[in-house]
């Protein structure tokens, strides 16, 4: 009885070790793919979810294919203009072919980093130095639309690419910030002339309504001494209130 339980256990103990080797189980999460290859060649994808896969010689890669943001380290470009800017950028993509990803390049990721360094520089490169401050915020869809194709070859998909900082050299800063500097005193010049002509006109319009009717400017005066302290009978520098009546009636 013994015996036969001896060779019960070395049975089961091997039928596990040829079941283990015939038969894998492969868990691909929801956020995953994955590429089923054997002996080195490609089978088929797995989508989420558990695979039991018979035979040997199988190997399973896992790919993430939730969306990854890296950052395009600044560098300098020039503007139509010839004038140096210093340009980061964010981009975030996703994988969207495992298959293609695989065998499309080495390092893929790296190879399409460069093709937004390119994109960059013929973006701004094609833009005055004015126009790429201007539209800092809208070159995302430009960029894209360079970077999205190329993404495409490698089995990836571009999911956004925007410009992070434009960076003005040291001597073009000074520049831009003095003509700033001149463009806001300018527009306060500006308001303090169109203050005064208004103040002006305001006095000509009044000069108007007083010599076509003179009592007005008399009730006006009047006013004016009721404001002031002392009242009416304020003794003025040049006569009393009296006598600069007497000078309105004339």
């Amino acid at each position: 009885m013994i015996l036969y339980l001896i060779l019960f256990s070395i049975l089961a103990f091997l039928a596990s070790l040829a079941w283990a080797r015939w038969v894998t189980t492969v868990i691909v999460r929801q956020h995953q793919a994955a590429l089923l290859s054997r002996h080195g060649k490609l089978c088929r994808s797995l989508g989420p979810g558990r695979h039991r896969i018979f035979g040997s010689g199988y190997e399973v890669e896992h790919f993430d294919l939730r969306r990854t943001e890296i950052q395009v380290v600044g560098q300098e470009f020039l503007t139509a203009d010839k004038a140096g800017l210093k340009v980061s950028a964010v981009l975030e993509y996703h994988i969207a072919d495992p298959a293609l990803y695989v065998g499309a390049a080495a390092n893929p990721v790296a190879t399409l980093y460069g093709a937004v360094q390119v994109a960059l520089r013929d973006v701004i490169g094609g833009l005055a130095l004015d126009a790429v401050l201007d539209r800092s915020n809208d070159l995302s869809a430009e960029l894209i639309a360079r970077v999205a194709p190329f993404a495409g070859g490698l089995g990836l998909a571009v999911n956004g690419l925007a410009v992070k900082d434009l960076m003005i050299g040291g001597d073009l800063r000074r520049v831009f910030t003095e003509a700033l500097t001149v463009r806001q005193q300018s527009l306060i010049a500006l308001e303090k002339a169109r203050a005064e002509a208004a103040a002006i006109r305001t006095l000509a319009n009044a000069a108007r309504v007083f010599e076509t009717h003179p009592a007005l400017l008399q009730l006006k005066f009047l006013q004016t001494l009721e404001k002031a302290d002392g009242g009416i009978s304020q003794p003025l520098a040049l006569g009393t209130a009296g006598q600069w009546l007497d000078f309105l009636k004339k």
